[in-house]
């Protein structure tokens, strides 16, 4: 099998339903499977999938344990060559994939690659970055207080670790986020699992250090592009569980690669 997507929702039938209707191209492709893990969602998500979208496999979690723990069990189902994890809140198209899977099959050096996403305001997304760092994270966090208490009138700034987009080729980055990575399963294999220690937050990131440990490369490419709403649910809700999470994510991130 060339290709397993995997994805995963907790209450996201709202997106799912146009994540889904942009696959369709890949039902019925014997070369192509969709594993959709389910966080323990309350909206009736699964029973939804099933009836729409038959071809689809489903997986319930019993409970929501987090990103890393649901995509690990995508990936313990997955038979493709390549494992595309995708967001809930993203929609692809049939050019896109192609045009990642042709780099993947041509870049032997990649265990990983992203592409150039676009938000619901037709902005281009901050979605290769910088390893994170403790100044880099703490402007962020002041930032986002202060906009916060602005009732929202501050302007989002931009990451102070994403790398310039703006470039015709693809180029190496120390790490593309989760919501559309791409991944050599040879690679993944050598590197392992996600680590299962990380909720919410830099699970990505750690993938990506993983993987150039490995001695691959992680890509972005810059002339492929998808649309991605991005949630950014903690940044939403400050004093929220999942803030905590993403807090905790960050300082065992740090301890972990010192």
């Amino acid at each position: 099998m060339q290709l397993s997507v995997v994805i995963i929702g907790y209450n996201s039938w709202h997106f799912l339903e146009k994540n889904l209707d942009s696959l369709a191209f890949l039902y019925g492709d014997p070369q192509m499977e969709i594993i959709y893990v389910d966080n323990a969602s309350t909206d009736g998500t699964p029973a939804r999938i099933r009836q729409r979208y038959p071809t689809v496999r489903v997986v319930e979690n019993r409970k929501n344990a987090g990103i890393s723990v649901a995509r690990n069990r995508g990936l313990s189902l997955a038979s493709g060559k390549y494992i595309w994890f995708l967001d809930s809140d993203t929609e692809i198209t049939e050019p896109a994939l192609h045009a990642l899977l042709k780099f993947m099959d041509e870049t032997p050096d990649a265990g990983l690659c992203g592409c150039k996403m676009y938000g619901q305001d037709g902005q281009v997304q901050d979605s290769c970055r910088k390893f994170p760092s403790l100044r880099g994270k703490w402007k962020a966090a002041v930032h986002i207080i202060l906009r916060k208490l602005s009732g929202n009138r501050l302007a989002p700034s931009r990451c102070l670790q994403a790398y310039d987009t703006n470039q015709e080729n693809p180029f190496e980055v120390d790490y593309v986020i989760g919501a559309c990575q791409l991944i050599r399963r040879e690679a993944q294999a050598k590197v392992g699992l996600l680590d299962e220690h990380i909720f919410y937050g830099p699970e990505d990131a750690d993938f990506c250090l993983r993987m150039k440990q490995a001695g691959y490369a992680v890509y972005y490419l810059p002339q492929i592009s998808i649309y991605h709403a991005y949630q950014r649910i903690s940044s939403h809700r400050l004093f929220s569980r999942i803030t905590r999470e993403h807090l905790w994510g960050l300082i065992y991130y740090f301890w972990k690669h010192r």
